[in-house]
C-alpha cells in the first residue's frame, strides 16, 4: 500500500472520530427524547436511498438509465419489493446485489 493511501485513511478516520465523538460523549449519560431517538434511528434509512438512487437511475455520463437492460434497476426493484414485504433490510440489499451480479454474469 502506498504511504499516501495510508495517510488518507488514518486522516479520514481521525476526522470522522473528532467530528462525532464529542456529541456522542456529551449525550451518552443523558436520556434522549423519544422523538429525537426516532429521528436518529431513521437517518441511515434516509441516507441509503439518497446514495443509491442516482447510481440506479443514471449512467456514469449523467443520462437516464431507465431501460429493462439496466441490472441496477432490477436490483433496486428487488430491494424495494423485499423491503415492502417487510423483509430484513440487510437481506433485501444482499438480494439486490445478488440480482445485479447474476444479471451482469449473463451479460446484461
Amino acid at each position: 500500500m502506498r504511504p499516501g493511501v495510508l495517510v488518507t485513511i488514518v486522516g479520514m478516520a481521525a476526522a470522522t472520530y473528532l467530528t462525532r465523538a464529542p456529541l456522542l460523549l456529551a449525550l451518552s449519560d443523558r436520556p434522549l427524547r423519544p422523538r429525537l431517538r426516532l429521528w436518529l434511528r431513521l437517518i441511515p434509512l434516509a441516507v441509503l436511498p439518497a446514495l443509491a438512487i442516482p447510481m440506479v437511475l443514471l449512467l456514469p455520463n449523467g443520462s437516464p438509465a431507465l431501460t429493462p437492460a439496466n441490472p441496477r434497476l432490477w436490483g433496486a426493484i428487488a430491494v424495494l419489493a423485499l423491503t415492502a414485504a417487510r423483509a430484513n433490510l440487510l437481506l433485501s440489499v444482499a438480494a439486490g446485489v445478488l440480482v445485479v451480479a447474476v444479471l451482469r454474469h449473463f451479460g446484461f
